[in-house]
């Protein structure tokens, strides 16, 4: 447990509209993946065994090839809170800010308390990074998150054992295997 820190007031009050962003992106690539540009990444899920209980789950989603539709579709936030959040990439200088995830199979990361706080993403074809994790954000620090721990943390507690994998893909494995 940390210590109170005082900049914790002024951090908390930034992010507290930032949970309802990501909360609405997670909806929107849900949104694509069920849609016809989805279905590239219901291919991938597919051969990896994802079944839909599991995909509705972990709240799989899919953000499209694109450079703008997931800014747009969520505009009404303002760019700002978009960029903050992660989900746009601010090039420097006077240039547009555009979408971080592209042509990608996505899921939400939460946090213990199962808010949406970051996104890990996987290309689909060819191409680097094969996984890409939002930026640390005033929600999101990747060293300090563990994927899945708002469902783990009390099966936990229940069982008193954890299992800790490498990756996200295999927790949802050992997730769908009933581990």
């Amino acid at each position: 447990v940390r210590a109170p820190d005082p900049g914790a007031q002024a951090r908390a009050e930034r992010a507290a509209g930032l949970y309802e962003v990501m909360e609405a992106a997670a909806a929107w690539f849900a949104e694509q993946l069920d849609g016809i540009e989805g279905e590239p990444a219901r291919a991938y899920l597919k051969t990896r065994g994802i079944g839909e209980a599991t995909k509705r789950k972990f709240g799989f989603g899919f953000a499209p090839d694109s450079r703008g539709k997931l800014k747009t579709a969520l505009r009404h936030f303002g760019t700002e809170k978009l960029v903050e959040a992660g989900l746009l990439i601010q090039p420097e200088g006077e240039k547009e800010p555009y979408d971080r995830f592209r042509g990608r199979l996505t899921f939400p990361i939460r946090d213990a308390r199962g808010r949406v706080i970051a996104f890990s993403a996987r290309i689909l074809g060819p191409g680097e990074p094969k996984n890409l994790n939002s930026p640390d954000t005033p929600l999101f620090d990747k060293g300090r998150t563990l994927f899945n721990l708002d469902k783990a943390g009390p099966a936990s507690r229940t069982t008193q054992r954890a299992i800790v994998v490498e990756g996200q893909m295999d927790v949802i494995a050992l997730d769908q295997a009933g581990i």
